[in-house]
């Protein structure tokens, strides 16, 4: 019980870093919880700073988070894979929901990318060709990320054992495909205020279209 505790303390510590709070906070006195999408995360902290600089730090020191939680977890706890997988949850669930400022907190992408880099980077690979598949029709980033976080483990399901191959650890296919689905999870749950807000927009371009045909 107390390895698995240390594998949790381990990996939401480092992904509770709050990388676009500090950052924005230290070069631009911004709050960026209270300005832009109030998102702890790269994209918006380029947005509301306008610096290209402050949003690719963000986005590489939030990557190095979550493969850093899991490489110190190795190292110190040894490679089971039990708590590695642990250690990667726990990071991408401090991303998102951070102790050091009231539990905001980014969308977890790039904190998974780095998990999943060190765990099984096909997991990335398949994940953003389900982005680009759908940004190439919607044209909205939010868009692509619900999307290819829905359908990553939809995608990695029926061929599972081949996907697991790819692993860096000793994992069955069902602790696999359970973490697959929790990072999804975590992801997803953050991507709600903007799921709910594409679909007032698509209410809304749909009553225009009916009123210009009346």
């Amino acid at each position: 019980m107390f390895k698995y505790l240390t594998a949790f303390l381990i990996g939401y510590l480092f992904g509770s870093i709050p990388t676009a709070f500090i950052l924005v906070k230290t070069f631009k006195k911004i709050d960026i919880r209270k300005v832009g999408s109030g998102n702890v995360g790269a994209l918006n902290a380029y947005e509301v700073t306008g610096s290209a600089l402050i949003g690719i730090t963000v986005l590489v020191v939030d990557v190095l988070k979550g493969a850093l939680a899991v490489k110190v977890c190795q190292s110190l706890l040894g490679n089971d894979s039990i708590l590695v997988l642990i250690s990667g949850f726990s990071a991408v669930l401090g991303h998102n929901f951070s102790f050091w400022i009231s539990f905001y907190g980014g969308r977890g992408l790039a904190t998974s990318v780095g998990v999943f880099i060190v765990i099984n980077p096909s997991v990335v690979f398949i994940w953003c060709v389900l982005w680009l598949i759908a940004y190439a029709k919607i044209r909205n980033v939010h868009a692509g990320n619900i999307w290819a976080t829905i359908f990553t483990p939809l995608v990695i399901l029926p061929v599972v054992k081949l996907f697991n191959s790819f692993s860096r650890l000793n994992l069955n296919d069902e602790n696999f495909l359970v973490f697959v689905i929790l990072i999804s999870l975590l992801i997803f749950i953050k991507h709600l205020k903007p799921l709910a807000q594409l679909i007032k927009d698509w209410k809304v371009l749909k009553n225009k279209f009916r009123q210009s045909d009346v």
